[in-house]
């Protein structure tokens, strides 16, 4: 068998997964729980349920679910999922933890089933392209990851480029560890006012505002940063366009 028509089949391989993942996210009970929000309080329930039963082991086998959830899966209600079981400290490094692992699975397996069929298309300025993002790995994987690119397509389209997996493990982690922190302090702390709830009045405090206000800030990184560098090509000072 050619090396082309070995390529073909792994790409096609993928093709499958992602078939298999689309119809287990549109058209099946367990699917439609990430498609409203008392879906999402049913996974939640759901998760609770299965890793008190683990003891002890549930915060691993809970990471070991986020991980694998998150090759098909969103990875935010899992994340909202971890800090509402475990709290905000223990629950934001399960978060982190199970981030990174199904991220580098995703990779991993981008690697070998995209990149030999994807090698065929880098030609000319894409070969370029491929190449700069070899050279600038890190600051190119941490860069999308603070810009809340799309967790999933990012863990499979770095897979099928030239980006050595270590500037890809660690620009990972280090643009999810603030967006995973402030989603995790932010549901575990809701998780503790929930516990004494007296009304609205009571989500009206700084460990919940703060949080909120800094998730809310991270959605506008991406067009600031672009009106900033805008500025500075043009020779103005940064500082009126905030």
């Amino acid at each position: 068998m050619s090396d082309r028509t070995w390529h073909f089949l792994k790409f096609a391989g993928f093709l499958l997964l992602a078939g298999v993942a689309g119809y287990l996210v549109f058209r099946t009970p367990e699917g439609g729980l990430f498609l409203s929000n008392e879906g999402r309080k049913e996974l939640v329930a759901r998760l609770d349920l299965f890793v008190r039963a683990a003891g002890i082991l549930g915060p691993v086998v809970f990471t070991a679910i986020y991980a694998l959830a998150i090759l098909v899966f969103p990875a935010t209600p899992f994340t909202a999922a971890g800090a509402l079981i475990f709290g905000k400290y223990l629950g934001a490094a399960c978060n982190i933890l199970g981030a990174i692992g199904g991220a580098s699975l995703s990779f991993l397996l981008a690697r070998y089933l995209l990149r030999g069929f994807a090698k065929g298309f880098l030609t000319g300025r894409l070969a370029n392209l491929d190449r700069k993002v070899r050279e600038h790995g890190f600051s190119v994987i941490f860069y999308l990851r603070i810009f809340w690119f799309p967790f999933i397509v990012l863990n499979y389209a770095a897979g099928a480029t030239h980006i050595r997996f270590a500037d890809y493990f660690w620009g990972t982690l280090m643009g999810i560890i603030p967006a995973m922190l402030i989603v995790s302090f932010f549901f575990g702390n809701v998780r503790e006012i929930a516990a004494s709830f007296r009304g609205p009045a009571d989500l009206l405090q700084p460990n919940v505002l703060i949080p909120a206000a800094l998730l809310l800030l991270t959605f506008f990184l991406p067009s600031l940063h672009k009106r900033i560098k805008k500025r500075r090509r043009s020779g103005e000072p940064p500082e009126d366009e905030i």
